[in-house]
């Protein structure tokens, strides 16, 4: 009973180690898998167990390093899950953050070992790499469409409610509104701190791997780094002209209301004069 359950054991390991490797190899796009269980779950432990029991089990160094690829996608989807449902302030969002630099930080130290050991890492460190860089993406990706929500939040309340507000006077709304926009205004600004400090840090694990490819590697990816920044500091630029087209906007129709009740109570003034002066005649 006790080798029937043994190698029962091991028939099931050697079977999620070759689905995960068949998996791996065939993947041609990458994508997000299931999130699950997220750090927020108390039975967040029975994942992790689970993991952990797969990375004990699988021997192979090379295999090992490869596994964090697929534990880095299952992190970003608890990120994504997470920041949809509870925000930039999630409970448990630091755990996944954490564990996601963890993995990217274990594969790095992988291929060190095997450099060491006078292994040839260069191609792993290359393939480890160009899949990091496509979870990264996705992570970006995850953080670009929270931002993306709250842009459209904001907007709602500024070109529509707000608007509307102020035409009717209700200074209780007015005062409601504003409170909103503060608050949203810091989720963007704390999404936005968290995305370049969670990034920076993978960068820097990543630089680890990055270094043990080939010289000419390292050169794609430099330029491909450079080019990639490029088009982060334009978004950025676009963004920014989008931030203060509605403030524009908003000044515009503040002097409009001025000059309108400016207007009306010249207006007014001058319907007063000319009756005190029909009244003198």
């Amino acid at each position: 009973m006790k080798k029937l359950f043994i190698s029962s054991t091991f028939a099931l390991v050697a079977l999620l180690v070759l689905t995960s490797s068949t998996v791996f190899a065939q993947s041609t796009e990458v994508k997000l898998p299931s999130a699950g269980l997220t750090p927020s779950s108390p039975l967040y432990f029975l994942d992790r167990f689970g993991e952990n029991f797969r990375q004990f089990f699988t021997f192979n160094p090379e295999a090992k390093a490869k596994l964090q690829i697929e534990f880095a996608g299952e992190r970003i989807s608890e990120i994504k899950m997470m920041i949809e449902k509870k925000g930039v302030n999630a409970k448990g969002l630091a755990i996944a953050e954490s564990l996601l630099k963890t993995n990217v930080a274990y594969a790095a130290e992988i291929v060190n070992e095997e450099k060491t050991s006078g292994k040839d890492v260069a191609l792993l460190a290359k393939t480890l790499n160009d899949e990091f860089d496509l979870r990264d993406k996705l992570l970006e990706q995850t953080f670009k469409d929270a931002k993306e929500q709250l842009k459209a939040q904001r907007k709602e309340i500024k070109t529509k409610l707000l608007t509307e507000a102020r035409r009717i006077g209700d200074t209780t709304q007015i005062a409601v509104l504003e409170a909103q926009l503060k608050d949203i205004e810091g989720q963007i600004d704390i999404l936005g701190q968290k995305k370049d400090q969670l990034e920076n840090s993978l960068q820097d694990e990543q630089k680890n791997i990055e270094q043990e490819m080939s010289e000419d590697d390292q050169k794609k990816e430099e330029l491909e780094q450079e080019e990639e920044q490029e088009a982060i500091e334009a978004e950025e630029a676009d963004e920014q002209e989008e931030v203060d087209e509605p403030e524009d906007a908003e000044q515009t129709q503040k002097a409009d209301e001025q000059d309108n009740s400016q207007n009306s109570e010249s207006s007014n003034r001058g319907d007063q004069n000319t009756n005190k002066a029909e009244d003198n005649e």
